[in-house]
């Protein structure tokens, strides 16, 4: 007769699977909750940074957007008197080696309030080692948009006081009435003078004054540029001979430069007439006929 109090083996294998069940359960919750497998080799590096900006542990670490790892750890140290967050980064060994000394790491997130995450920029350098520190570049978060928008909002009320306060001069053409319609004025003249010259160009280029044929006559306006030609060599010679006149070297330029000579010239002008006039009343004196 069996002794009831006797383990058998049926209870045995129910135990055994139970237990087996319950570890494979806590490796499901372990691989679950911290989002990484244990069967996998990983690679564990850090960043240090003043603000992770909500970035916890379990979130995910990723080489241009696809996964690579987890966030495994966060602690505080202090250094030079500053309080910073290291932020440990369990990578997965198949791809840890894309991952670079001289990468930088940015902390991103997932849509405009979603979770935060870890995204890496790889480099040329040569692969992680386990314990390595990444560069971590600064990424603006809600906050920086927030106090930037407070900002444009005070320079844009401010922009306001002063138009409606009538300061500059955007503000005196909101205030000041008679500014404005000077301002109005001006654009109506400028409109008039633009028409005018519409009208001068359109009357220049099909009119039948002297300007639209030299505009469009070929001819006449090759005669013209002669012309001007022309008149350009004569005044260039009249300059010469004005220059000539003006020289000390010439007859005329000494009369008009030397007082002497023209002096001179002046009295034997006057004695020559005074000859003449003498030999009219008594030519007997200067000229004499004889005859065989």
């Amino acid at each position: 007769m069996k002794n009831p109090n006797a383990l058998k083996w049926s209870d045995l294998r129910t135990g055994i699977f139970f237990v087996i069940g319950i570890g494979f359960a806590a490796y499901l919750g372990l691989v679950i909750g911290k989002n990484s497998n244990l069967f996998s080799g990983v690679t564990n590096v850090r960043i240090l940074s003043r603000d992770v900006q909500g970035l916890a542990e379990n979130n995910f670490v990723s080489v241009s957007g696809k996964k690579i790892g987890t966030v495994s750890k966060m602690s505080f140290v202090t250094s030079h008197d500053s309080l910073y967050v290291v932020a440990e980064l369990k990578l997965k060994t198949e791809f840890a080696g894309l991952v670079t000394k001289d990468s930088k790491a940015t902390i991103k997130s997932l849509g405009i309030l979603g979770d935060k995450y870890v995204d890496i920029i790889t480099g040329k350098g040569p692969p992680v080692a386990e314990g390595d520190f990444l560069a971590l570049n600064s990424e603006e978060g809600i906050a920086d948009l927030t106090t930037k928008a407070s900002e444009a909002f005070s320079k844009i009320n401010a922009l306001l006081d002063n138009l409606n306060s009538g300061k500059g001069a955007a503000g005196k053409l909101i205030t000041d009435e008679k500014m404005g319609n000077d301002l109005a004025e001006t654009i109506s003249s400028l409109k008039s003078t633009s028409t005018e010259l519409a009208n001068i160009s359109r009357k220049a280029s099909h009119g039948d004054g002297l300007l639209p044929k030299l505009i469009n006559d070929k001819a006449m306006a090759k005669n013209t540029a002669e012309t001007i030609e022309r008149l350009n060599q004569t005044a260039l010679k009249t300059e010469a001979l004005i220059t000539k006149l003006n020289s000390e070297k010439g007859t005329l330029g000494q009369l008009s430069s030397n007082p002497a000579l023209y002096n001179n010239l002046s009295r034997t002008l006057t004695s020559l007439d005074s000859v003449l006039v003498d030999l009219k009343k008594r030519p007997g004196r200067y000229v004499r006929f004889t005859l065989f």
